[in-house]
């Protein structure tokens, strides 16, 4: 492909997707984590946050609460982080945000692949209890993370500012 043919990435639009759809993506798969698996088993949110922490620095955060925030950082950025991702990929690949559900639904299987992979070499990766586990896992990244992200970006490019 030659330089005329391939498309210039609008760096400050990629960013701005990026942290908006990151966020979006990071609050509605925490809100069905916690209605699909922590609100039935009476858990709490600070917990799952302590967790993540754990994955980023080692099982000290699993020793107080105050750790959460910590995690809840990293789960923000993290989500900011696969949104940049896809938002970069969007702006090379104009289909994607032609056709931004299956992109969305798509990218939510690269993501939790990936992701499992993350907690693999941090030695978080644990068995899933059930198959209705890894079912409510590629919901919540797909349906949870992947569309709503996809969403955010492809409505961003389509903003006068985005031009």
């Amino acid at each position: 492909m030659s330089t005329e043919q391939q498309q210039r990435v609008n760096w400050p639009l990629v960013l701005r997707q990026a942290l908006f759809a990151g966020i979006v993506g990071a609050i509605t798969i925490d809100g069905f984590l916690w209605l699909a698996t922590v609100l039935p088993e009476h858990g709490s949110m600070i917990a799952v946050w302590q967790w993540v922490a754990s994955a980023a620095i080692g099982p000290a955060a699993m020793t107080s609460t105050t750790y959460a925030w910590l995690g809840l950082l990293v789960h923000v950025l993290v989500s900011i982080g696969w949104a940049g991702g896809y938002a970069y990929l969007a702006s090379t690949r104009a289909f994607m945000n032609a056709r931004w559900p299956i992109s969305g639904l798509m990218y939510g299987i690269v993501v939790y692949v990936f992701m499992d992979l993350v907690l693999l070499g941090a030695g978080k990766l644990a068995p899933l209890a059930t198959p209705n586990a890894l079912v409510v896992q590629v919901l919540a990244h797909c349906v949870f993370f992947g569309l709503p992200v996809a969403y955010v970006v492809a409505q961003l490019d389509r903003t006068p500012a985005a031009r």
